[in-house]
């Protein structure tokens, strides 16, 4: 199933990104009120099957609305039912679905641009009968859920995202922030949520609504602000889901999620603590898979570079003289590049007469891993790793790479 999100302004839109100048850029995000990452297993049942659950509820200040009950799914969004509300705002949707999953009760109306969808998300049970209160204007703000075992757990998670998402509304500006201390301001106003997700996680951890909170104990704002407790939280959940729901996409899906958030975690904690570097495994211009790891037993120069970084591009003629001279003491360059252009990247190897092998990319810029992975902020971005993978020096540019270089090669 694609993401489900309720369309707020996102964490990312406070903290900006980071684009080699130190500038924020300001970029339309969404705050997921489902799982970290897509949840498949969700899917409706032959059209010609009686239905199985019940959503139900009152809208006010919503009189002949058009409500769909949805699920996003890989093959598309499939609708499952859909019903107008009365005059007095009243509605009734009855339909068929295969199993537990993530599902959306949506607004169905023309969006002028800019506009935000109104849509909510539903943990739904085969023969659940929910009842929703709602406002016409505040739809996806503030839903109160009854009926259901997941019904509490939904309505008070929603009722604290919603004073999260009104303290980001009163941020004006907020570029003009210093981003530590909008970092810490994030954290702070956050803490609701968070502590109610995992609160809830910890207590029922079979209950579909964890579905939704989940993303909340996900390391939304990187592994130097997240406590392994989430973690545990999280396997806790995996765990009671594997009991209730055995070999159910979803419960598959999580478990593949957490198993990677511990991976990362500990190549995390590998980085910080025993300065070790992190893999990179990416694909060269051809399509080959490259892997950093391959490259053990040597010394290794990655850098983090792109075709449009001119500080990069004066840099190269540099690098260039370095390998040629040093490429048959046991060193090696690995490049990494920020690039979104194939053929911008594949121009600029062969314009600055980058000879090496090893080039990788995964074309999505500032939002590839390795940029989280390796906690740089700004390009041209050096890590010297010895013959073990170990870091041993970061930044090298110019006569300082050439100088570490000649203190830590065979002579």
């Amino acid at each position: 199933m694609k993401k489900i999100a309720i369309y707020i302004m996102g964490i990312g839109l406070l903290l900006g990104a980071c684009n080699g100048t130190d500038e924020f850029e300001e970029q339309e995000l969404e705050q997921e009120a489902g799982a970290a990452e897509s949840q498949e297993g969700t899917a409706v049942k032959a059209s010609d099957l009686p239905p199985n659950v019940i959503v139900a509820g009152r809208v006010q200040n919503g009189f002949n609305a058009s409500l769909v009950l949805e699920a996003n799914t890989s093959s598309g969004v499939l609708r499952i039912a859909q019903d107008f509300t009365d005059g007095e705002g009243n509605f009734a949707l009855h339909g068929a679905i295969a199993d537990m999953g993530l599902y959306q009760l949506r607004l169905e109306e023309k969006l002028v641009q800019g506009q935000e969808p109104k849509v909510i998300p539903l943990t739904l049970e085969v023969d659940d009968s929910v009842f929703i209160r709602l406002n016409f204007d505040s739809f996806s703000a503030d839903p109160v859920y009854e009926n259901t075992r997941w019904a509490p757990v939904l309505t008070g998670y929603m009722q604290e995202l919603k004073k999260f998402i009104d303290w980001q509304k009163t941020i004006e500006n907020p570029q003009s922030y210093d981003r530590n201390e909008l970092m810490k301001m994030v954290i702070k106003e956050k803490k609701g949520s968070d502590d109610f997700a995992m609160k809830q996680i910890q207590k029922d951890p079979a209950n579909p609504a964890n579905i939704v909170l989940m993303s909340n104990l996900f390391p939304n704002m990187g592994f130097e602000y997240w406590d392994e407790k989430q973690l545990q939280a999280l396997q806790k959940m995996h765990r009671a889901f594997e009991q209730e729901f055995p070999d159910h996409p979803m419960t598959v899906n999580v478990g593949a999620q957490i198993a990677e958030l511990e991976t990362s975690f500990n190549e995390f904690n590998a980085f910080t603590k025993e300065s070790m570097a992190p893999d990179i495994v990416l694909k060269d211009p051809q399509g080959k898979v490259r892997r950093l790891s391959d490259l053990k037993g040597k010394y290794v120069l990655i850098d983090f570079w792109a075709s449009w970084c001119g500080p990069c591009r004066v840099e190269n003629p540099n690098v260039v003289r370095v390998y040629k001279e040093y490429k048959d003491k046991n060193f090696d360059i690995f490049s990494v590049s920020l690039d979104t252009d194939m053929q911008r990247w594949k121009k600029a190897i062969e314009s600055d007469n980058l000879i090496w092998d090893n080039h990788v990319s995964d074309l999505q810029g500032w939002q590839s891993s390795v940029v989280s992975q390796y906690q740089f902020q700004g390009i041209p971005h050096t890590v010297l790793v010895d013959p073990s993978g170990k870091i041993i020096a970061t930044n090298l540019r110019g006569a300082a790479l050439e100088r570490k270089l000649k203190e830590v090669l065979p002579k």
